[in-house]
């Protein structure tokens, strides 16, 4: 599995977004701004991201871009899966018979599943946790 620049500032941008869901709807160019995302790519990811279900859109000189559902109940493999489609380590053959391997790439796909679970809140949370860990040593 690898997740590529459109998994990454995908994710960067909807954080983002979770981050500052109080002030909806957020500009393109502020979220690109802070997460050093081309603007221009960022338009394309947000469009996806918003045929997917996962962000609305806001149109006009105040417009812009909001979390479709509280940070709670979005989460990131929803998020890979809207941008890079399903999660699969290894294609398997309809019809083909199963062997060891299988059962353990299907394991591994269960097991990334589950981490990816993991919702925009909790990742702030965690975001949060890092930062007051990284102040401890700012002296």
């Amino acid at each position: 599995m690898r997740i590529s620049t459109k998994g990454e500032y995908g994710l960067k941008a909807m954080l983002d977004l979770a981050l500052h869901h109080d002030r909806v709807p957020i500009q393109i160019r502020e979220v690109a701004e802070r997460q050093g995302i081309p603007q221009r790519y960022l338009e394309q990811l947000l469009l996806r991201l918003r045929q997917e279900g996962l962000v609305v859109s806001q149109r006009g000189a105040a417009g812009g871009y909001g979390l479709s559902r509280p940070p709670g109940r979005i989460t990131v493999a929803e998020i890979i899966a809207a941008l890079e489609g399903p999660i699969r380590i290894v294609t398997h053959k309809k019809g083909g018979s199963r062997d060891v391997f299988s059962a353990l790439w299907e394991d591994v796909e269960g097991a990334i599943g589950d981490v990816l679970r993991i919702s925009l809140e909790d990742l702030i949370a965690r975001k949060a946790k890092l930062e007051r860990g990284a102040m401890v040593y700012h002296i």
